[in-house]
């Protein structure tokens, strides 16, 4: 699957968002098993679940989801889509 920069990729695809996450961030440590990836960069860390669960925290400041329905990945921030809106993570 070719993904774009504008394409969002359903959080239950965690081996499409694994491929996508390494692709574009280099910089972060990936840990992956059945059921979420796990990013880390420092202090930061960003998990999703594919049963749309996803939490990101950072100093001072945190995520929560148990609604998420897919990722767009960009080389900065993960955008988090879930009904209703979607939330913005800078990693």
């Amino acid at each position: 699957m070719e993904t774009d920069s504008k394409t969002r990729i359903p959080v239950s695809d965690l081996d499409e968002i694994l491929r996508v996450l390494k692709e574009k961030k280099t910089d972060v440590q990936i840990n992956k098993d059945y059921n979420s990836i796990v990013i880390e960069k420092g202090l930061k860390k960003f998990e999703v679940n594919k049963n749309g669960s996803v939490k990101g925290s950072m100093p001072l400041h945190s995520f929560h989801t148990d609604r998420a329905d897919s990722l767009k990945i960009e080389e900065d921030e993960i955008e988090v889509c879930y009904e209703g809106g979607n939330y913005v993570f800078k990693i």
